[in-house]
């Protein structure tokens, strides 16, 4: 037994130690699943394009609410610059047209014009303010008279002010300066739309203030967007148009963006298809820039909601939605928020490397605790089937207490077997005594009883009653009448009426009545065991055999 299970034991050493890195293998996935799913719901896990698209987002977000609270203001003040221009020039005359050609009268309406004009320069969200009027000193149609006053520096809303329309001495005598490029009309030629928009204007005047797209100012290098308000008179006369400007270098002075994005541009432009910078104003965060060249960028959907811009040599990844500046306009301007391509490009290899090494970072560590689980529990087990398996079973002690020598374990159970084993011998020796009890017990009722008067007996009891049965199973088995007539709920008179009628039932006469009784019931139980619970022979020869066994 000792031998064969040691034989055994060592073929199973192999398939242990299989085993044994399996179950290494398996610890260190279930340790790099369970830490990278840990991580992966404490948001360590992330990926690029969704945090830049959340990011820029949230840029989009600040810069749309800019927007409108910058045109919301303009467009408010505009509406109140409409009504006190209107107020202004109704009270210097009736008919607008009779002011044509009329240097003094046109001179006289421009200086009462000029210094409120100022005012609304200094307060409203803008780079300049201007006044058209429906009237000229010139028979040109494209030349009209009217006042344009703008911030000398636009980064500073404390500087003074340059006249770019109406006449110089009107400036002069306001302390407001002639710019060098300054001319006494506007041509309206230069301003594509403003005569159709004139001719077009009606009230509500609230659903007729309007944005240009980006234009550059005449004669200057200035660019900028101008809200237009009509001025119209209470018979609904046109009597020109009023508004403001927001150029380039005000809108990027006054509306930088705030932003955790160092290279970041946030671009307000005509819709178009793709992203014309050359005709949008932009603006940065207050420590960064990112440089944008004046080109169109055509437009590419990248993931995430994304969308790649590109150019004849730079590229950028950004948002863009479309925005409505003022109620009356036709078409939207478009915002852009965008970074530089390489700065995508760079996210994305920094977000790999930091996953890359966090991956490898888990697995080291994962490859640690096998490491070390082996060394610390499973390499002293190894060892100690070793023990095991070596000569004699017995040499060296095994590291951990709690672990018997596997010898010792197999004596026991062998110990446990051969005492089993001397059992069963024992139970054995039993039956086999108990079997030769019975014969003999056989042997000696063969000589007491007749086998014609058992035959009888068997053909007696089977036309007994169940209740007759079990008043002969009792008197068998020794049961007192007192305690059957409890059982049967009869007076005891009754239950040895019972016995003397089974007596005479059954043909048994004599002396030793119950002795004979037993006797027959025990050789007919006996013959019920052996013909497996079937009915006693019924022939006088079956019975007799019977008998005789």
């Amino acid at each position: 037994m000792s031998g064969f299970s040691f034989s055994k034991l060592k073929k199973a050493k192999p398939s242990m130690r299989r085993r044994l890195f399996l179950y290494m293998g398996a610890l260190a996935a279930l340790l790099l699943v369970t830490l990278f799913a840990v991580l992966l719901l404490l948001g360590q896990l992330k990926s690029p394009r969704e945090e830049l698209a959340k990011s820029l987002t949230f840029r989009m977000e600040a810069f749309q609410s800019d927007m409108e609270s910058l045109w919301r203001n303009v467009s408010v003040m505009g509406l109140h610059l409409s009504e006190d221009m209107t107020a202004i020039l109704e009270k210097q005359t009736t008919d607008l047209s009779k002011l044509d050609g009329d240097a003094d009268a046109v001179e006289r309406l421009e200086e009462a014009m000029l210094e409120p004009l100022c005012q609304y320069v200094r307060q409203a969200d803008c780079s300049g303010a201007f006044v058209v009027l429906n009237t000229s000193l010139v028979s040109a149609d494209s030349s009209f008279s009217g006042l344009y006053v703008q911030r000398s520096n636009a980064a500073h809303t404390t500087s003074g002010l340059l006249l770019y329309r109406s006449m110089a001495d009107i400036g002069r005598r306001h302390d407001v300066m002639p710019h060098r490029k300054w001319a006494q009309e506007f041509d309206l030629s230069e301003f594509p739309g403003f005569t159709r928009y004139l001719e077009s204007a009606s009230a509500p005047i609230e659903r007729n203030c309007r944005t240009t797209p980006l234009l550059t100012l005449p004669d200057t290098s200035e660019r900028a967007i101008l809200l237009t308000v009509p001025m119209l008179g209470g018979d609904g006369t046109v009597y020109g148009l009023c508004g403001f400007a927001v150029n380039q270098t005000y809108f990027s002075s006054h509306h930088v963006q705030p932003s955790g994005i160092n290279r970041l541009a946030c671009i307000l432009s005509d819709s178009a298809e793709g992203l014309d910078v050359s005709k949008g104003l932009l603006t940065y965060p207050a420590d960064g820039f990112c440089f944008v060249p004046d080109e169109l960028l055509t437009e590419k959907p990248l993931q995430e909601g994304l969308t790649s811009y590109t150019g004849a040599e730079l590229s950028f990844v950004g948002l863009s939605r479309p925005f409505m500046a003022a109620d009356g306009d036709v078409e939207p301007h478009i915002l852009t928020v965008l970074i530089p391509k390489s700065d995508y490009a760079n996210l994305l290899l920094k977000s790999r490397l930091e996953i890359g090494g966090l991956l490898i970072l888990l697995m080291f560590f994962g490859v640690v605790c096998c490491l070390f689980y082996t060394r610390r529990y499973f390499t002293p087990i190894l060892e100690d089937i070793d023990h095991v398996t070596a000569a004699g079973g017995e040499a060296g002690n095994p590291f951990f207490e709690e672990l018997l020598p596997l010898s010792d374990k197999l004596r026991v159970h062998e110990r446990t077997i051969t005492d089993l084993e001397t059992e069963r011998q024992d139970l054995r020796g039993q039956m086999e005594q108990a079997e030769a009890d019975a014969k003999r017990l056989a042997q000696r009722r063969k000589s007491e009883i007749d086998p014609e008067e058992y035959q009888l007996f068997l053909s007696a009891y089977q036309k007994l009653g169940p209740e007759a049965r079990t008043v002969i199973d009792a008197m068998v088995d020794g049961v007192s009448a007192q305690v059957l007539a409890e059982q049967l709920g009869k007076k005891m008179s009754t239950v040895y009426s019972y016995r003397r009628d089974i007596y005479g039932k059954v043909g048994i006469q004599g002396e030793n009545k119950l002795q004979q009784l037993r006797i027959c019931v025990a050789l007919m139980r006996r013959e019920q065991t052996e013909y497996g619970g079937s009915p006693a022979p019924s022939n006088g020869e079956n019975a007799g055999q019977a008998v005789n066994r």
